[in-house]
């Protein structure tokens, strides 16, 4: 064969090499470029971005197209497969025309390829679109750096737990407080009751056992810290389900309420102190009006007008009546309500003349403070001594029937002495005498009003408006 042939036959197998390449490498979605190993221009490419094209991209520098953050990157990473022979891979950030952002991402293979003598002839890079995906992952990565800041700017606890009660994540304030407060420092995968307090054991562990249940749940801890202060947190815990709906943790949300709690105590302290006090001056009150009785007593037994005696008595009986109802709230255990139920029964036993006559309480039991209990204990204190002075006189055996309701925040009481009558000579809403004065001045005083609505028996309907300060 001539030399022309032979150089015919060998031009024409480099071409159909040539030609087999480039329609292998056009097959492929990946991106092949050979470099050149000296001065890293680019000497074959298969397939360009767009925005660009092949005749204008052979001859340039590699670097040329790579975004400049990443090209001390990716010299370095050539170096390292010029040294080695081995391949290496990175991922990298290529200029684009057609992604939004202006910036593609590859995942790039570098290897070295050898020419008929074995030495390095060139550099091949493969390079695979990574975009879509990479952007996903920085997405997800903003997001988390966000949620970071987040759950560490807060003040409150945030922390989560696995099924062993192993901590898999936590905020700074979680670590900052453990570290102060127990000594102790969190890392991931360390046992959450490992600076708890043993005692708590059980009943930590039965609220995460409810919680696994699927159960959220509230509690209100108290831990002692290494200073041998009390710290309290309100805490709730709440499940946390995977992409199937199986519940995989427990996410923790806890508040310091330290001062709060010291707050409150302080508040409950000094009101249990202001009771005590309420309570003093309730009881000397009552002994003071006690006095103030014996001496008209004294008074009494040294005068010998029957009127006077008897006006005497009556100004004792309201006083014993007034002693009654202070006495009433320091017995109480709030020192603020006065039962109803619990100041007739007690201000009938007090007036009544005969063990025989009956009080018979009927309806709801209703409660009221000092400013409605005195001039409401002082006009059932005069109607109470009109029964005994009138409807009881002589009587062996007597009842008296007391019903009360409450109907539209207004407080109704039917009052019926069960024998006896009241006079029809006198008028009940004029009368100048001291009682029904009294009774109708307590009545206007508590802006309600009073009716005699039956002589025979003696019946009496009373109807107060009650609020929130009565």
């Amino acid at each position: 064969m001539s030399k022309q042939n032979k150089d015919s036959l060998s031009n024409s197998k480099k071409l159909n090499k040539d030609l087999f390449f480039d329609s292998l490498t056009s097959l492929i979605p990946q991106i092949v470029s050979f470099i050149d190993p000296e001065n890293f221009t680019i000497k074959y490419i298969n397939k360009v971005e767009k925005g660009f094209d092949i005749e204008s991209v052979i001859g340039k520098s590699i670097f040329d197209f790579i975004s400049p953050e990443f090209t001390e990157t990716y010299k370095e990473k050539i170096q390292e497969v010029l040294v080695t022979q081995n391949p290496a891979t990175l991922d990298v950030a290529f200029i684009s025309f057609h992604l939004p952002e202006g910036i593609g991402w590859y995942h790039t293979t570098i290897s070295i390829v050898n020419g008929v003598d074995n030495e390095i002839d060139s550099l091949m890079i493969l390079s695979e679109d990574i975009s879509s995906s990479k952007r996903l992952e920085l997405e997800n990565s903003n997001k988390s750096e966000r949620l970071k800041a987040i759950i560490n700017n807060t003040s409150d606890i945030i922390c989560s737990i696995d099924s062993d009660y192993n901590l898999i994540e936590f905020n700074s304030i979680f670590e900052a407080i453990v570290l102060n407060g127990f000594g102790v420092n969190l890392e991931p995968g360390m046992a959450i009751l490992q600076y708890i307090d043993p005692n708590r054991h059980d009943h930590l562990t039965s609220i995460y056992e409810r919680v696994y249940k699927g159960e959220t749940c509230y509690d209100i801890e108290s831990y002692n810290t290494i200073s041998m202060n009390t710290a309290y947190f309100e805490t709730s815990f709440h499940p946390i389900y995977d992409v199937n709906r199986i519940i995989s943790g427990i996410s923790i949300f806890s508040k310091n309420i330290t001062e709060r709690i010291k707050t409150e105590n302080k508040i409950i302290s000094a009101l249990k102190e202001k009771e005590v006090l309420l309570s003093e001056i309730h009881h000397r009150i009552k002994n003071n009006l006690a006095m103030v009785s014996s001496m008209l007593q004294l008074q009494e037994m040294n005068i010998e007008s029957e009127e006077a005696k008897g006006a005497l008595q009556l100004s004792r009986k309201r006083i014993k009546t007034t002693a009654l109802i202070h006495e009433l709230l320091y017995k109480n255990e709030t020192f603020h309500d006065i039962r109803l139920n619990d100041f007739l029964l007690e201000l009938f036993g007090l007036l009544k003349t005969n063990e025989s006559i009956q009080l018979v309480l009927l309806g709801e039991e209703i409660s009221f403070k000092l400013n409605t209990a005195l001039p409401l204990g002082l006009m059932l204190n005069e109607i109470m001594l009109n029964s005994f002075k009138h409807s009881y006189k002589d009587a062996i055996q007597g009842r008296t029937e007391i019903k009360t309701s409450i109907v539209d925040g207004v407080m109704t009481i039917e009052y019926c002495d069960c024998q006896g009558n009241f006079p029809i000579s006198v008028d009940f809403a004029n009368s100048n005498t001291t009682g029904l004065t009294l009774i109708h001045t307590f009545a206007e005083q508590l802006n309600g009003s009073i009716q005699l609505t039956s002589n025979e028996p003696p019946k009496y309907l009373i109807q107060i408006p009650l609020n929130e300060s009565s």
